[in-house]
């Protein structure tokens, strides 16, 4: 299948998103060949020309233009959409979904609410995770902690790392942009054992956060964030990718409950959750004192990757879809 592959316009993690599907598509047997927004339409269509892709999938679709989205809606090939961001940005992606035959969503209660508008073909489809990327491996001491957060400052990921402070003396190491003004605070207080990387690091750097944490802490983005735009509030039921890529580098997480977890992880014995600050701090005391135990949590959190979430398998399970 040739498989024009339109790409995020965005930087950062979807560089490495972007990268790994195309190499999954790769190993699959199939051409894929990546567009990016900013070249323009008319190389969109010439690009188009040349490779008569059987398939047009745009990934995001945040940045998108209209005039692209009616050129891929009269060409001859299927055309597909991965909603990467739901249901965060729905006031905008409710209305590019018209334009394409598929549309795959990382969000179950989006998925709903896109069927609900009458699209025929809503599938779920996760983000997945790079196993060669993202893999357990021993790591310095400057990359090692009892807890880990990696990600930016939202307001409930600020609230619990606060209640954490005041409550414990672990050592506590946040990596991510925007924490700053927040950290200043915090170790203006006698005895904190805060670390802050303050700075968005490539994947291949928060794997050495991963595999240094005892536990990784991995708070979910608000479905009611300032930022967002959904005014439907719609509220997420799916887990991150970040749930993906922890557990792919055998690293024990505490994840905030999602209804979607279940359905990705045997809850209890590849990836533990909790249900607010108190049930958090308890297992967090809990898990620190049974190491044995957390290693084996961990180890069944990669293996479960390896059998069902790498990227991989998501290109496998977005062509049954198409092909059907």
């Amino acid at each position: 299948m040739n498989i024009l592959f339109i790409t995020s316009g965005f930087r950062a993690v979807y560089y490495f998103f972007e990268q790994s599907i195309i190499e999954a598509f790769s190993k699959a047997g199939h051409r894929c060949e990546s567009f990016t927004l900013k070249s323009g339409l008319d190389a969109l269509k010439l690009k188009q020309q040349s490779l008569q892709p059987d398939l047009i999938l745009v990934l995001a679709g945040l940045k998108i233009t209209t005039p692209v989205l009616e050129f891929i809606q009269q060409t001859k090939g299927k055309s597909a959409i991965w909603l990467t961001e739901d249901p965060y940005y729905m006031d905008w992606t409710v209305s590019l979904i018209p334009y394409f035959d598929y549309i795959f969503t990382i969000d179950q209660a989006a998925l709903e609410q896109y069927r609900q508008l009458g699209h025929p073909h809503v599938n779920h489809l996760p983000l997945g995770t790079d196993p060669c990327l993202f893999h357990p491996s021993e790591v310095s001491e400057e990359y090692e902690s009892d807890i880990c957060l990696v990600g930016v400052p939202y307001s409930n990921r600020i609230e619990l790392i606060e209640f954490l402070l005041q409550r414990t003396d672990y050592r506590i190491q946040i990596v991510g942009r925007g924490w700053g003004r927040y950290y200043n605070e915090w170790v203006k207080q006698p005895g904190q054992t805060i670390e802050l990387v303050n700075a968005w690091v490539k994947p291949e750097t928060a794997v050495n956060y991963y595999n240094g944490a005892k536990i990784v802490l991995n708070i979910h983005r608000p479905s009611a964030e300032k930022y967002n735009r959904n005014r439907a509030g719609i509220i997420a039921t799916s887990i991150n990718n970040r749930t993906f890529d922890a557990a792919s580098c055998e690293a024990f997480q505490l994840t905030d409950y999602r209804s979607g977890l279940s359905h990705q992880f045997e809850e209890g014995k590849q990836v533990v959750s909790y249900q607010d600050k108190h049930d958090l701090l308890q297992k967090i005391h809990y898990y620190m004192a049974h190491d044995d135990e957390r290693k084996r949590i961990a180890e069944a959190a990669r293996q479960q990757v390896l059998a069902a979430h790498t990227f991989e398998h998501r290109v496998h399970d977005l062509l049954m879809n198409v092909q059907a």
